[in-house]
């Protein structure tokens, strides 16, 4: 299918299209400005995405950019495996008053989790609660078994890369998050026993500054392909690991965004212990490890240098958050444990 047919299907007769990205593209017709989105939906996904749009509609979530139905009256023009869907264009606003954008995402975010919880029993997890305590055991043990191989593996060579390097100088801190996650493992599990049900949202899934737009109006989140139904600290975890991948990323301001999401989900002591497992779950930095040592032939060490400290800035800022956490658990036995 050519662009002119893709276009013509929304009966459009564009003046101008620009790229913007490599899947997003700005369309001038008719006097409007309409964005055209090559999603990274397969045909499998359809059935959920039109579901998750028709969720968002009935329930009025604000901040929720519509998307515009082709001649045929589906949601999405399709080209072989190719995925394509419409939306107006909503311009990022630029003015002198400063934006803090920290605040602004995550009243969004709240707002959005606020507008469609539900709530959902557990009772199945508590009977498996034996179960997910093995599971615990023996997945910390793994990865503690694993970086004392990597570090005595590296430690025998004469002469280190700089990822090698790099992950021995980090044994002490990852050490530390082993204590720590071992720690919220055993808070997890006694929460547990105290609680019936969990909250239970839409979450966009995929929050990252590529998927939203601030406006003096509102916060728009774009791009719902990932979109699904589930504990709403999904979204925090994600939206939060985005952040601290990079080193510049203010605490400060975390800590009060999380306070402010706070205001609008009252989130339990089990769903902040959720959140904290997510945060200082190693499993994105052993992968990257793993990656690195089996790509070590093709000598491309900044890389994944880049990609391991990148992971390890995720987990030292999770450490950090998870400590602003702990004080605000609501259980009397957490109070003078610390």
């Amino acid at each position: 299918m050519e662009w002119s047919q893709i276009i013509e299907a929304y009966q459009l007769q564009p003046e101008e299209i620009e790229q913007v990205t490599e899947r997003v593209f700005k369309i001038k017709a008719n006097s409007q400005q309409y964005a055209l989105k090559k999603s990274r939906l397969y045909p499998d996904d359809l059935g959920r995405w039109q579901a998750i749009q028709q969720y968002i509609q009935q329930k009025q979530i604000l901040g929720f950019v519509p998307i515009y139905y082709a001649k045929n009256n589906q949601p999405f023009v399709r080209d072989q495996d190719q995925i394509y869907y419409l939306m107006p264009w909503v311009e990022q606003d630029y003015t002198d008053q400063p934006i803090d954008e920290y605040a602004s995402v995550i009243h969004a975010i709240g707002r959005l989790h606020a507008a469609t919880m539900d709530y959902h029993q557990i009772a199945p997890l508590k009977q498996n609660k034996e179960g997910m305590e093995q599971q615990f055991q023996q997945e910390l043990s793994s990865y503690r078994d694993q970086m004392l191989k990597y570090v005595r593996y590296f430690e025998a060579k004469r002469f280190m890369s700089p990822y090698e390097l790099q992950i021995c100088m980090y044994y002490r801190d990852i050490e530390q998050i082993f204590n720590q996650l071992e720690r919220w493992q055993e808070i997890y599990l006694d929460v547990m026993e105290e609680t019936n049900e969990m909250k239970y949202t839409l979450c966009h899934g995929n929050i990252r500054p590529s998927h939203y737009v601030i406006t003096q109006a509102n916060t728009y989140f774009l791009n719902w392909e990932d979109a699904l139904m589930t504990s709403p600290t999904y979204d925090l975890a994600n939206y939060y690991q985005y952040l601290f991948q990079f080193h510049d990323c203010d605490m400060g301001k975390v800590t009060d965004s999380f306070s402010i999401y706070c205001r609008y989900i009252d989130l339990s002591d089990y769903e902040k212990s959720l959140l904290v497992l997510q945060l200082l779950s190693p499993a994105n930095w052993f992968h990257e490890v793993f990656t690195s040592v089996q790509s070590s032939r093709n000598k491309n060490n900044v890389n994944c240098s880049i990609k391991i400290e990148q992971e390890y800035r995720k987990l030292l800022f999770g450490l950090q958050l998870q400590d602003f956490i702990y004080k605000t658990l609501k259980s009397e036995q957490f109070e003078e444990t610390y």
